[in-house]
């Protein structure tokens, strides 16, 4: 849904005008849904409302998931979730054109039936946010993006359209359930997002929620009616991509590396080689602790609301870095003991945490549950 417009005729300058065209009665207004592409920024699909009126000479497909490379200190906002995202338009033909010949994603299309005020009140409101000092807006992943824009757009001028209590098929999956179904379980992109979010993330989306999927927009457009009819034309391909390749099993992948990582870490506790040990302890819980630390900036630093309140806190735990350099040593003052037991604890109840959400996560934390384990247990403390 981020999208990346790469290529010339997504360049261009989408100016707003202050003085709104007048649509003709042939003019007609639609909801286009692209397909999810391979690329993350793509990984979503994405969706457009396209205003297409030939007697006025009309053609704009208008997107609300632009954002401008050049801003200023643009990767820090992005991180931040600061960074400003805006509406733009293209002609259809152009969408087309870098959809299917370039991204090779299906196109599909669906006319609305609405009254010509009801087109009027649309094409007035994308108009209206055109202009500079309404075309910005705080992009929100779930709450406020290119496709839930849309689908209050909707609702707005057809109000009763959708009644969202009867659209099973929408309801029952938290956000991240809906966010996962898009990705590959056995990726590290989709276990560095579910790590990244927090307990947010895991509300049980409603129908109308779930539609921050441009598909499941699509969906339940497909399903809207007023006054018994539907509220849209039956959607029809524009462009349909080939079938993709099931996608074989990625052997280097999260979870058969970090299982096999847990087993040199079980492997390596039991030979009870102090130097190396203490050696080794320190690289990992410096990489977690680093990782555990990010974590906690986004979920406390930054505007990413569904990275609140993140049980990967606990299962990382940011103070085992540096606390590393002295639990881990052969002597050390007993406190620390109590210190590894306290941190084995909060860790343990961190990976039980995330089973009921995303259980492959638990692979992370078994790395510092199994150091912490032997350390509680093994290592002999001074009396000083």
């Amino acid at each position: 849904m981020r999208k990346f417009y790469l290529y010339l005729f997504l360049l261009l300058p989408c100016i707003g005008s202050a003085t709104i065209p007048t649509l003709s009665p042939s003019a007609q207004v639609s909801l286009v849904t692209f397909a999810p592409g391979n690329e993350l920024h793509a990984a979503f699909g994405h969706a457009v409302i396209w205003v297409n009126d030939p007697d006025q000479g009309i053609d704009r497909a208008y997107s609300y998931g632009t954002f401008d490379f050049n801003t200023e200190n643009f990767y820090l906002k992005f991180l931040r979730g600061t960074l400003p995202y805006s509406i733009s338009f293209n002609s259809m033909n152009d969408l087309v054109y870098y959809y299917s010949e370039i991204e090779h994603r299906s196109i599909q299309i669906q006319h609305l039936n609405l009254t010509d005020q009801q087109k009027i009140k649309i094409f007035s409101a994308l108009e209206i946010n055109l202009l500079p000092e309404n075309k910005n807006y705080q992009y929100k992943f779930f709450y406020d993006n290119c496709s839930s824009r849309l689908r209050d757009m909707i609702v707005n001028v057809a109000p009763g359209a959708f009644d969202w209590k009867d659209y099973d098929s929408l309801k029952g999956k938290s956000y991240r359930d809906w966010m996962n179904d898009y990705l590959k379980i056995n990726s590290w992109v989709t276990f560095g997002m579910n790590l990244a979010l927090g307990v947010p993330a895991n509300h049980v989306a409603t129908a109308s929620e779930s539609c921050y999927l441009p598909d499941n927009l699509n969906l339940s457009v497909k399903m809207a009616q007023v006054n018994g009819q539907k509220l849209a034309d039956a959607p029809f391909d524009v462009y349909k991509s080939k079938p993709l390749r099931p996608d074989s099993f990625d052997w280097f992948g999260p979870i058969p590396l970090l299982a096999l990582i847990n087993l040199l870490i079980i492997f390596i506790s039991f030979k009870k080689r102090k130097i190396e040990i203490y050696v080794f302890d320190v690289i990992l819980f410096s990489i977690l602790g680093i990782l555990a630390w990010f974590i906690f900036f986004l979920a406390v630093g930054t505007d990413h609301e569904v990275m609140a309140y993140n049980p990967s806190s606990l299962l990382l735990f940011p103070l085992n870095f540096p606390a590393v350099i002295w639990f881990a040593r052969k002597n050390r003052s007993i406190y620390w003991t109590y210190y590894c037991r306290l941190a084995f604890i909060l860790t343990c109840i961190g990976a039980i945490w995330t089973l009921f959400y995303f259980p492959w996560i638990a692979l992370v934390g078994l790395m510092p549950l199994i150091r912490l384990f032997f350390l509680s247990h093994f290592i002999k403390y001074s009396n000083d």
